[in-house]
């Protein structure tokens, strides 16, 4: 008897071992593959962020342009501003994501609350 309580404690701990490599191994995986992501979107914050200091080099152009034309002028320089500090915003949110770690992330989500 003493064997066959042996021999299921056995079994049921190397199905318990075995269900925790695969879930070792799917959440390796899964932060491998929200590292990529991470990287992604900060790649392409980056791209629209330069895109934004296109705009706002148009936007001063189009400045100078109605410079004559005052309150089409004025429009134009607030246009500029703002469109100046969104890109400082998304430059911001850019920072963040690359420093963002996927793996701390993890331990802050299953870390127990008080």
């Amino acid at each position: 008897m003493q064997r066959a309580v042996a021999f299921l404690l056995a079994l049921v701990g190397g199905a318990a071992f075995l269900f925790l490599v695969k879930l070792m191994h799917d959440m390796t995986a899964h932060m491998a593959r929200m590292t990529d992501q991470v990287a992604a979107i900060s790649a392409d914050l980056g791209r629209v962020h330069a895109q934004m200091e296109t705009l706002t080099g148009h936007v001063a152009a189009m400045e100078a342009s109605v410079r004559h034309m005052g309150p089409m002028a004025e429009d134009m320089r607030a246009m500029g501003e703002n469109i100046g500090s969104m890109a400082g915003v998304v430059h911001k949110g850019g920072e963040q994501i690359e420093r963002l770690n996927p793996m701390q992330m993890l331990e802050q989500m299953t870390r127990p609350r008080r």
